[in-house]
C-alpha cells in the first residue's frame, strides 16, 4: 500500500502521521543509525505550525514546536508546501515528489533508504555554518514558489543571507534536461544573490554527505 496520500492533508497530519509511517518502513546501515540529527519545519499560513524531527539511534521522534538546536530548519508557506506536494508546482519539485509517491513511500518498497546520506557524519558540519538560504522559482502564470532553509542552531533569521532565483521556464528546462545546472549558473539563468560563500559551503557539505567515507572510517 502506498503511504503517500493522493489528496492534500493538513501539515500536522502529514508530519505527525505520514512521515513516521514512512520512516518505520525504512532501513538504514550502522553509520546512519548512529547519527543524532534534528530537522526543524516551519510552515506559515492557515494550518501551519512548527515541528522538530529528531533522528537518533535509528529512531524518529517528532516534537510539536520549534527547537533552537536543529541542524537544518525548512521554512515555507502552507500554500507553497501544498503546491509542491500535490499541485505539481513547480514541476522541478513535483518530479521528485512523484518518485517518492511511486516507490519511496510504498510499504516494503525497494528504495527504503534511498534518501539516506552515504556519509551522514558530514552533516555535523552544518552546526558551524549558520545562515539562511531561500530558493525562489519565479512564476509566469502562477505566483512565485519559495522554500527557505535555515542552517545551524540558533534563532531563525527573518531575512535570507543568500537567495537563489530561477524563472519558471528555466526551471522547466532543467527538469527536462535541456539546460545544465552549470550552464544555467554561468549564463545567469540561475541568479545568486547575497552571501554566495554560504551557498557554496552548503553545496560542499551536501556533496560530502552524498559520498561514501574512505574505507576504514
Amino acid at each position: 500500500m502506498n503511504l503517500f496520500p493522493n489528496e492534500p492533508v493538513s501539515p500536522s497530519e502529514f508530519i505527525e502521521e505520514i512521515i513516521p509511517a514512512f520512516f518505520a518502513e525504512m532501513e538504514f546501515d550502522e553509520r546512519v543509525e548512529s547519527l543524532d540529527f534534528k530537522l526543524g519545519i516551519r510552515l506559515e499560513g492557515e494550518g501551519g505550525g512548527e515541528w522538530t524531527l529528531h533522528f537518533i539511534e535509528g529512531e524518529l521522534g517528532i516534537l510539536v514546536g520549534a527547537s533552537s538546536d536543529c541542524a537544518l530548519t525548512v521554512l515555507q508557506t502552507v500554500v507553497d508546501w501544498r503546491a509542491g506536494l500535490w499541485e505539481g508546482r513547480p514541476r522541478l519539485v513535483a518530479d521528485a515528489v512523484q518518485q517518492i509517491k511511486s516507490g519511496g513511500l510504498s510499504a516494503g518498497g525497494a528504495n527504503r533508504a534511498a534518501a539516506a546520506p552515504s556519509n551522514p557524519e558530514a552533516l555535523r558540519e552544518l552546526e558551524s555554518l549558520p545562515g539562511r538560504i531561500d530558493a525562489i522559482v519565479e512564476g509566469v502564470d502562477a505566483p512565485d514558489w519559495c522554500i527557505g532553509v535555515h542552517i545551524g542552531p540558533g534563532p531563525i533569521a527573518e531575512m535570507a543571507n543568500a537567495t537563489l532565483r530561477i524563472g519558471a521556464e528555466e526551471a522547466e528546462a532543467l527538469r527536462r534536461g535541456d539546460l545544465h545546472p552549470l550552464e544555467a549558473l554561468i549564463t545567469g539563468q540561475v541568479r545568486l544573490e547575497g552571501d554566495l560563500g554560504l551557498i557554496f559551503q552548503l553545496q560542499a557539505i551536501a556533496l560530502s554527505a552524498s559520498m561514501s567515507p574512505p574505507s576504514g572510517e
